[in-house]
């Protein structure tokens, strides 16, 4: 997502003015994935495909969610390419984000959520919170194990980088520290992108691909369950 959120964020989180074209790596369970050329293509597209991604009307929901559980705090906002690439430092020289100040709560979505695995951004989100902060989330996520879910996510792992569905994103919120408020936790559905994909309106070009394989294969990309999960959670 964007930078598309209202509420007001505290003045001391400056975005980085920083080149995109870095190399480091970046963790997963199962292995590690060069943070190079196809994920620079990603963080410089990022942007403008939003508005491709995402509806007029999918962007208006998650401003409503996030201002909703934002209203009244100082926030540090992960959202943006720039955060994502200080998460990314941070994570490959394996140091905690470097911020003195605490907030009251860390809006974690946009690139970042797509590029780093869950389990680490859920625990380096803590830090930066005084007690009973806050984490909002909104994660690009798919609905279920389907066969074109499964398949997507394989070729994702292999290309990109690992996507996961909704109930495991739930699953390892549940290993973690974070308690999610079960009022606030859910799967929506954003056809918007699987269109936008298709119809080859997205500057970065590797959803493309992994659709054209899906195509090669037998699947439809339309029956892709893409979406996003939004929840909010605080530290247990």
């Amino acid at each position: 997502m964007g930078r598309v959120f209202e509420a007001r964020r505290s003045s001391s989180y400056r975005l980085l003015r920083t080149n995109i074209g870095l190399a480091g790596r970046v963790r997963y369970p199962a292995g590690d994935m060069l943070f190079s050329a196809t994920a620079a293509e990603f963080l410089e597209n990022y942007h403008r495909d939003t508005l491709a991604r995402w509806s007029a009307d999918d962007l208006a929901a998650q401003r409503e969610f996030v201002n909703a559980h934002l209203a009244g705090r100082a926030w540090l906002d992960w959202s943006t390419p720039a955060a994502a690439l200080q998460l990314v430092q941070a994570g490959h020289t394996e140091t905690a984000l470097g911020t003195a100040e605490k907030y009251d709560a860390v809006v974690l979505a946009g690139p970042v959520v797509e590029l780093l695995e869950p389990a680490r951004l859920f625990g380096q989100a803590v830090s930066p919170l005084r007690p009973g902060g806050r984490l909002v989330g909104i994660v690009p996520c798919l609905r279920d194990n389907s066969p074109e879910n499964e398949e997507f996510m394989q070729l994702a792992a292999t290309t990109l980088w690992p996507y996961v569905t909704a109930e495991e994103l739930l699953e390892l919120l549940g290993e973690s520290v974070w308690q999610v408020e079960p009022q606030t936790r859910g799967f929506i559905a954003v056809p918007r992108f699987n269109e936008a994909v298709l119809q080859r309106q997205l500057g970065f070009k590797g959803f493309a691909r992994i659709f054209e394989q899906l195509m090669a294969l037998g699947y439809d990309p339309m029956e892709v369950g893409w979406g996003e999960l939004r929840f909010v959670a605080t530290v247990k």
